[in-house]
């Protein structure tokens, strides 16, 4: 009896001792499963964040870049089956297929310029949440942010490369007005003198006694040819530069006035309501008279963009440094392949006989020759607004 009983007691022994084996063997089993699931949740987020890179850097059109990265953000994490993700950058939205809304969710900013432009943000199933009170891993709230980086970045680089293909635009277009302008210079000076005589020879004709009436018709034919031409050319030698600046300080207000006074009737022949939104004091050091025929030559471009009536509205305003002056139409607006050609010598989309000379160029280069900017934005069938900014009287 006493062998069986040891022999038992061995026995049981033995069955702790495998049984304290089989414990330790689940739990480095366990922890191998943990280390295994913990890699693949780390290569999955590694994935994802190597897919939204390569977006960026293939994918040239942003609207494209962000579609995209939507859809592979849900793969990044550990529930993909039951995640979805939202893209939004100032006024647009971006959602990832079967996209949800819960109140479980993980968001990260996008910034620009450190200023909040967006969010990317992911859901989880409701029904998750049951056993659970943060779903969400350290990890993949690290990673969210790193796509928000990102996107960040991408944003920033579409938008310099935009700012440096603009300014490259602008100095071909500042180099072709230069060249233009110096061409402009030698041919108004060398035609200047001709039709002078022309004109002279003409008018001196004119007084001739017992003239025909044809040749009188035919005269004044000439004149107004010549007086036309003789036009073109003060736009082209201003268009140049070459007539000087006589800078006062001048009401803009008041010079806004005065220069339209003469278009009132004709609006309100042509069926358009005059609008004036003033800011008060505001004064600049300019010329007046080249300021007069800026706003002369956009409020007449605007009243023949509404030939069917429509509404004209002059404001003005001031920042710190500049006094702005807007004159919008509700015209028929510009194309988007012409407003790049708006300041172009000689560019028009009148049609003949309704537009002559350098046009809006003319503007262009009186603008620029006060110290301000001018800009266009349009869009067709609803209208035009030309902006102008000239330092203020202070500055």
């Amino acid at each position: 009896m006493e062998t069986i009983d040891i022999q038992v007691e061995k026995q049981q022994q033995l069955i702790k001792k495998l049984q304290k084996r089989n414990n330790k063997l689940q739990r480095f089993y366990d922890e191998y499963q943990r280390v295994c699931r913990n890699e693949e949740e780390r290569i999955k987020e590694l994935n994802c964040l190597y897919q939204v890179a390569r977006f960026v850097v293939i994918e040239s059109n942003m609207d494209a870049a962000l579609d995209k990265i939507v859809c592979i953000v849900p793969h990044g994490w550990q529930y993909t089956k039951d995640a979805c993700a939202r893209i939004t950058f100032k006024e647009n939205i971006y959602l990832s297929p079967g996209f949800f809304e819960s109140k479980v969710c993980q968001s990260e900013k996008i910034l620009i310029d450190n200023q909040a432009m967006g969010a990317i943000e992911v859901f989880y199933n409701p029904e998750l949440a049951s056993g659970s009170n943060d779903l969400f891993l350290i990890e993949e709230r690290n990673l969210l942010k790193g796509i928000a980086n990102i996107i960040s970045s991408y944003v920033e680089k579409q938008r310099n490369d935009e700012n440096t293909k603009l300014i490259h635009q602008q100095l071909l277009h500042a180099d072709r007005l230069a060249s233009i302008g110096q061409l402009a210079a030698g041919v108004a000076h060398e035609l200047n003198e001709p039709l002078g005589n022309i004109l002279g020879l003409a008018q001196l004709s004119l007084k001739l006694a017992k003239l025909p009436d044809q040749a009188k018709k035919d005269l004044g034919k000439i004149e107004d040819c010549v007086i036309y031409s003789r036009e073109i050319i003060k736009k082209l030698m201003e268009f140049s530069r070459q007539s000087s600046l006589c800078k006062e300080k001048i009401n803009l207000n008041e010079l806004i006035d005065n220069s339209i006074t003469f278009l009132e009737a004709r609006c309100i022949k042509e069926g358009i309501e005059m609008l004036r939104q003033y800011t008060e004091n505001i004064t600049i050091t300019a010329d007046p008279n080249q300021i007069k025929q800026v706003i002369t030559n956009l409020t007449i471009n605007a009243t023949q963009a509404m030939k069917n009536g429509g509404k004209l509205i002059i404001s003005t305003r001031k920042d710190s440094k500049n006094a702005i002056l807007s004159i919008e139409d509700t015209g028929i607006g510009i194309s988007g392949e012409n407003i790049s050609k708006t300041f172009m010598p000689f560019f028009t989309t009148k049609d003949v006989g309704e537009g002559t000379g350098p046009g809006l160029s003319v503007v262009y280069g009186i603008i620029k020759n006060h110290n301000g900017d001018i800009k266009v934005s349009s869009e067709p069938g609803k209208g035009t607004i030309f902006e102008i900014c000239l330092p203020l009287e202070e500055n």
